[in-house]
């Protein structure tokens, strides 16, 4: 199944008029592992976005696109603890473990905490 980062891959080869293997050459990259990142089998590499960016000269609104789909697209996320306090250790911990069962109503506040910390 395509990811959400696979389908604006491919709205951006389908707009150049270009294949998938075309896409893979310029990213120095196998069709079959271009492939399987859209398809989710493998996750995006950190630099993809901006060498996509720079290849395709795409705009901010495009690079915001490939990055909102690329977060939509992740299965797992990791966190380092590198030169971080054991109370933000905790707290990382805690919200792993009840990830699953948060409500509607704490995503929200949760959200709206965080959008005043930006």
């Amino acid at each position: 199944m395509v990811t959400e980062f696979g389908k604006e891959l491919r709205k951006i080869r389908i707009d150049r008029g270009e294949i998938l293997k075309d896409m893979a050459d310029k990213l120095s990259m196998t069709s079959s592992y271009l492939s399987a990142i859209e398809c989710g089998k493998r996750s995006v590499p950190n630099s993809m976005i901006e060498r996509i960016v720079a290849l395709y000269n795409l705009n901010d609104t495009e690079k915001k696109c490939l990055e909102e789909a690329k977060n939509k697209s992740l299965k797992s996320i990791e966190i380092s603890f590198d030169n971080v306090s054991e109370e933000k250790q905790d707290l990382a911990l805690k919200f792993a473990r009840s990830f699953e069962e948060i409500d509607k109503e704490t995503i929200k506040k949760i959200k709206e905490l965080l959008i005043k910390k930006e």
